[in-house]
């Protein structure tokens, strides 16, 4: 996944080229997207904020320096500098790989929430079903990761096969064990903030689209990926998506 452009607000002096660059690293750390050879722009701003950055985007866009639609492709992040100043990060994704699921996620969101799950009262869910998040989905490579607030962070796998039986075999030990290791390299905070993770599965002409959902309250029940699970992980369960 690539940017199309950086625009970031500042507090204070202007930024150094190691501050700039360490910036970077920490957003594409997050991200799971590459920032190389991205153009990158520096705005002053007493009091930085999500909403003054998505703004500027909205600006810009009105003004013609960012493509139509940059807004729905933006993510922002918060850091701080040196001497504690404030900074708001914010980076509009490239074009979209695959962009069905924005109409398809919408669904299997409804079919789950048919089921009165609580997760689905979470903030965090609500997430979900946001321009921003949608947009993530539909443009992430493999294994990548992005948190949405202090509410979700979404985890995204892309997978060559549809089929739940040839799924199943690209998962050596089962769902469970295998996304074990996709959480870590995502750097999902499990416990410490909902997470969910899309499973983008295509082997043309088939799609299909998985979710599992655990949220940070443990005392909630987590959605699996019910056709993807191994029968020794079935056993205890019940299928509810």
């Amino acid at each position: 996944m690539g940017a199309e452009r950086v625009l970031i607000l500042h507090q204070g002096d202007d930024l150094d080229v190691g501050e700039i660059r360490g910036l970077v690293d920490s957003i594409e750390r997050e991200s799971g997207g590459e920032l190389a050879g991205t153009r990158l722009t520096t705005y002053p701003a007493g009091e930085p904020s999500e909403g003054l950055a998505e703004a500027l985007v909205f600006r810009l866009e009105r003004e013609g320096e960012v493509p139509p639609g940059s807004l729905s492709r933006a993510a922002t992040y918060r850091y701080e500098v040196s001497g504690g100043r404030l900074v708001v990060a914010v980076v509009v994704w490239a074009g979209e790989v695959n962009g069905w699921v924005r109409r398809v996620i919408p669904q299997h969101l409804g079919k789950v929430e048919a089921t009165g799950m609580a997760l689905t009262r979470r903030a965090g869910w609500r997430r979900l079903a946001e321009d921003g998040a949608l947009a993530f989905v539909a443009e992430a490579r493999d294994g990548a990761g992005r948190s949405f607030g202090d509410d979700v962070h979404v985890v995204v796998s892309l997978l060559p096969r549809a089929r739940p039986r040839q799924i199943r075999r690209l998962m050596p030990g089962g769902y469970i064990q295998w996304v074990d290791g996709v959480f870590r390299g995502a750097g999902a905070p499990l416990g410490r903030v909902d997470v969910a993770h899309w499973l983008v599965c295509v082997d043309e002409p088939k799609r299909a689209l998985h979710l599992a959902y655990l949220a940070a309250d443990r005392s909630v029940m987590a959605l699996l990926p019910w056709e993807l699970l191994t029968r020794a992980e079935k056993r205890g369960g019940r299928k509810l998506a």
